[in-house]
């Protein structure tokens, strides 16, 4: 068998220039068993169908037909077996209702030559064949099958399988055969394929390819002018139709023969490598530190998937600490797990003008064993940066190495460990908030007065915190985290009490009042994100809200009232001015405060367990939430002093307001543009004096005047 070659348009596949026509017409006789599908046309050497229904005693016999030539129809079906020809009928059992019947030819589809079994015409099977169900000697079923075969058609020169690549239209024209696909192998319906011989084309002479695709190129669009006036077009034709030359027709496209373009560079998945800025007026909370030659400086950091990334940057003010865990397979050979002194001794642009040179320190570990078959020698299992600033830059860097011989063995896992810490003098940066104002996502600084007589005066830091639940949610195991400044949080954890806990309601609130209290020790907050701990005048007292204490003596059984179960913390902020032309926001005020709720053991539902049972709990919830309150800069225009002495005149105060006389004039009226309600109030100005101008009185003062002077 030859290789079949596939056109565009062709509604059938052919091999090698074969026309082959499939039908199946059946007739079901008796309605137990069918024949599916009805019909079949089909273009090879086997025809399949399927009988459905009860076949356990169905025979089938094949048998030739053809139409009477008295009135044009089918003989009717008959039982006996009459067909001895070149088609073989095998059944096959599908399964209890499902019989697989198929008719195979038996013969060969060569075109004759020196062959003795072969097709001596290009039509080689041209039959009607008829398969009959019988049962016993009546027909329940019936299937036609007409088989139009045609023989295959070999080609004249060698076989090849190479395939044309067809380029790119927009920048390589087509050639003059679009439909030749295939090289050296005729392609069926093509016509203008070179390689197709006479006989095969004679077989699809009638079913060309038309336009383009068959390689016609002169067929002309509808509107051309040209065209459109040979067919009766209408009179207002000749002012919308085009002209245009043959070669610009729109059928083809890509095709066409014209200009070509230069191909433009395409789109690529690999990253961009990008420069990285320096730094120009020093470095910020959050920004990139830069080497000396305008890169990263990096440190090996966790991702926020889990795994650690080798170059990442350092953020100016941001601590942190990571284990990074290594499967070694082999010894290191290269950053971080092997890096010298030198490597690490980099210089750093320090965002004041100048260069710091990172000083290293280095720290050895234990000795691996001697005995083990192999050992790395001077393995970085920790990296521990302190970077010293002071404003908006960077004084000095160090970095404490530590480094071990470690014995490679394939279970084992390397953990090592690497670290920023940024230090402002003696205080670690994590002490501060801002600089000076609070900057977004830090914490919030409390603090109250040392009791240590030598520190008398001075501020301790202390936190101002919230619920952090973790596994079940309970309070009991629940930690704490931080304010952040800027950012509102409710948290909260789960109390199980039981009826003997809610009995004794007055220490239940004192219990849960000291929970809540915990959350914030502090008395003071920082004014500022780097307040100083010795003045007081940078620090604001914390408020607190005493609790109500007119809660009933003696609750019902199961129930408390005024139970403070929820902590607010309201914190006033406000911008305090610029620096460096970025606004610097502090702390004005805080408030904390407690809700009261009732507390009652739920025993409905089914579950009145907890209520007859004293040792079984139920849980109540405690929350704490913190809320920030921006003050803007300024909240309207200053009073003037004419508004501060003559408060009759102030439009806030009295219902009278004599400054908003003229309405529509002044900038009190917000409904459009002051420019526009300006205009148009001088323009009813300008009415309303030429109308008392030409109006009545002027006359009378006119004529008067006149009479005056004669």
């Amino acid at each position: 068998m030859m290789a079949i070659s596939f056109s565009p348009r062709c509604a059938f596949i052919l091999q090698k220039c074969i026309y082959i026509a499939l039908i199946v017409f059946i007739m079901d006789v008796h309605g137990d068993v069918v024949f599916q599908p009805p019909f079949i046309i089909a273009s090879g050497p086997r025809a399949t169908a399927f009988l459905v229904g009860n076949s356990s005693d169905i025979n089938l016999t094949l048998s030739s037909v053809s139409p009477l030539n008295a009135t044009g129809r089918l003989p009717p079906p008959s039982c006996e077996e009459e067909y001895g020809g070149q088609w073989v009928l095998t059944r096959e059992a599908m399964g209890k209702t499902t019989m697989r019947v198929e008719l195979s030819l038996n013969r060969s589809l060569q075109l004759c030559g020196n062959e003795t079994d072969c097709c001596p015409e290009p039509l080689c099977v041209l039959e009607i064949l008829r398969v009959s169900a019988c049962q016993g000697n009546q027909t329940v079923a019936t299937l036609l099958v007409q088989a139009q075969i045609y023989a295959l058609v070999l080609p004249t020169g060698p076989l090849s399988d190479n395939k044309t690549i067809i380029p790119n239209q927009v920048y390589q024209p087509l050639g003059s055969c679009p439909c030749d696909l295939t090289a050296g192998t005729c392609d069926v319906r093509c016509c203008c394929d070179e390689d197709c011989s006479v006989d095969a084309l004679q077989l699809f002479e009638s079913q060309c390819f038309p336009g383009v695709f068959g390689g016609n190129v002169t067929l002309t669009p509808d509107y051309e002018c040209s065209v459109q006036s040979a067919n009766n077009a209408p009179d207002w034709f000749p002012f919308l139709c085009v002209t245009s030359p043959p070669e610009n027709s729109p059928f083809l496209g890509l095709f066409y023969q014209g200009a070509t373009v230069t191909p433009k560079r395409s789109a690529s998945f690999q990253a961009p490598i990008l420069t990285a800025p320096a730094p120009t007026n020093g470095y910020r909370q959050g920004d990139p530190i830069f080497t000396a030659d305008e890169k990263y400086f990096t440190i090996p950091q966790q991702s926020m998937v889990g795994q650690c990334v080798d170059n990442a940057p350092v953020a100016f003010l941001q601590n942190f600490e990571v284990s990074c865990v290594t499967y070694l397979q082999s010894c290191p050979t290269g950053p971080p797990l092997l890096t010298s002194a030198s490597e690490l001794s980099v210089r750093v642009i320090d965002g004041l003008g100048g260069v710091v040179t990172v000083i290293v320190l280095e720290e050895v570990e234990g000795v691996a064993n001697s005995t083990a078959p192999q050992v790395c020698e001077r393995v970085t299992i920790g990296l521990n940066y302190t970077f010293f600033w002071r404003g908006n830059g960077i004084t000095d860097i160090t970095v404490i190495q530590t480094v071990a011989n470690v014995t490679l063995d394939p279970s084992i896992y390397l953990t090592s460990k690497f670290s920023a810490t940024f230090v402002n003098g003696n205080i670690t940066a994590q002490s501060n908030s801002g600089n000076p104002g609070y900057q977004v996502g830090r914490p919030v600084i409390g603090g109250s007065v040392s009791a240590v007589e030598n520190d008398a005066g001075t501020i301790q830091r202390m936190d101002i915190s919230l619920w952090q639940p973790v596994g079940e949610g309970l309070c009991t195991s629940a930690g704490t985290k931080q304010v952040l400044f800027g950012e509102n949080a409710t948290t909260g954890c789960l109390l199980s009490l039981s009826v003997q806990d809610l009995a004794q309601c007055s220490q239940l609130r004192e219990t849960v009042h000291s929970t809540l209290a915990a959350l914030v020790n502090a008395t003071y907050v920082a004014r500022k994100g780097n307040s100083n701990f010795s003045n007081l005048a940078e620090w604001v007292n914390i408020t607190f809200v005493p609790l109500n204490a007119s809660n009933p003596a003696v609750s019902p059984a199961g129930t408390c009232v005024g139970v403070p179960s929820h902590l607010n913390i309201l914190i006033i902020t406000a911008v305090a001015g610029l620096v460096g032309g970025q606004p610097q926001t502090e702390i004005r005020a805080m408030e904390v405060s407690y809700t009261a709720s009732t507390w009652r053991m739920e025993c409905g539902g089914g579950n009145p367990a907890p209520c007859l049972n004293s040792t079984i709990g139920q849980y109540f919830t405690l929350s704490s939430a913190v809320t920030f309150i921006h003050i803007p800069a300024q909240s309207g225009p200053p009073k003037t002093r004419f508004q501060i002495n003559f408060t009759e005149y102030d439009c806030d105060r009295n219902d009278i307001c004599w400054p908003q006389l003229a309405y529509p004039l002044t900038r009190y009226y917000t409904g459009e543009p002051y420019s526009q309600s300006l205009a148009k109030g001088l323009i009813l100005v300008f009415f309303f004096i030429a109308a008392s101008v030409l109006g009545t009185p002027w006359r009378q003062i006119r004529q008067a005047w006149s009479s005056a002077v004669l």
